[in-house]
């Protein structure tokens, strides 16, 4: 493989992620929207991992009158029955404020409902209520992160992730992408198109972060998924030895991502 000067840093657009031990980093929005549609794939391993469920298991979860409701928390009219099967057989809700409020509605209820959830984040009931009607976008600050953190928990445990005991399985991961390696300003490898086999990292992803990558699915934080991927590829993938740090200048970067397989251990 000869060794060139690698090539410009991808001018499609990027999103910002903080990856282990809080650092920030810029990944390619191609990458992030790669991991997305691997979870559509029910054989890859990841299906189950998303805070988003489909409009026909909202219906489901909370029942014509509670998709009424998130309507009319929304301020529309409540739609009639002829017109939430419709949603459910197009697998869509056309409106992004009731979709917002439906899913906020069911992952409350998924939770044990408001009483329980306002007793898990340390908040009143009223609070929980009004992020839930949407009167509210954020919760306080404290308590947003202890939301995301059950909710991630309960997605984990419903995707079958984590283990009797609460602690996590270990990922085996496969990725198939367009890649470089940036060395500064010094020359670099493009790698263009590889499938990495990260079970055959000199050192297999940990727990601690097969709890994170998993976390960060659960809660569709996609760029930390692919942060967190380009980091063990960069330290700890055999082929990309002589790297001793990552960051958006050195290291292993996904230009794009066309699939992720994971198996659970």
């Amino acid at each position: 493989m000869a060794l060139h000067l690698p090539k410009p840093r991808t001018t499609k657009p990027a999103q910002e992620a903080v990856g282990l031990d809080g650092l920030k980093v810029s990944v390619a929005t191609a990458a992030t929207s790669g991991v997305e549609k691997s979870k559509q794939v029910k054989s890859g391993g990841l299906a189950g991992l998303t805070s988003k469920v489909s409009v026909k298991q909202l219906r489901k979860e909370l029942g014509n009158e509670g998709l009424r409701q998130a309507a009319i928390d929304a301020g529309r009219t409540p739609p009639s029955a002829r017109t939430l099967r419709r949603w459910a057989q197009q697998g869509r809700i056309p409106h992004a404020d009731v979709l917002e409020r439906a899913q906020r509605r069911a992952a409350i209820e998924r939770l044990g409902g408001v009483d329980a959830v306002a007793a898990k984040i340390g908040r009143s009931r009223s609070a929980v209520s009004r992020y839930r009607s949407g009167e509210t976008n954020e919760l306080r600050a404290d308590a947003s992160k202890k939301l995301r953190n059950v909710k991630a928990q309960d997605i984990m445990k419903r995707a079958g992730v984590l283990r009797p005991d609460g602690t996590p399985k270990k990922a085996v991961i496969r990725v198939k992408g367009g890649v470089m390696v940036r060395n500064g300003a010094d020359e670099g490898y493009d790698y263009r198109i590889r499938t990495l086999d990260f079970a055959n990292s000199d050192t297999p992803f940990t727990s601690e972060e097969s709890r994170e990558l998993a976390a960060a699915l659960a809660g569709d934080d996609h760029a930390r998924v692919v942060a967190l991927l380009e980091r063990h590829a960069t330290l700890d993938y055999p082929e990309n030895k002589g790297f001793d740090k990552y960051s958006d200048q050195f290291g292993f970067h996904f230009d794009h991502i066309e699939s992720v397989h994971i198996d659970w251990i």
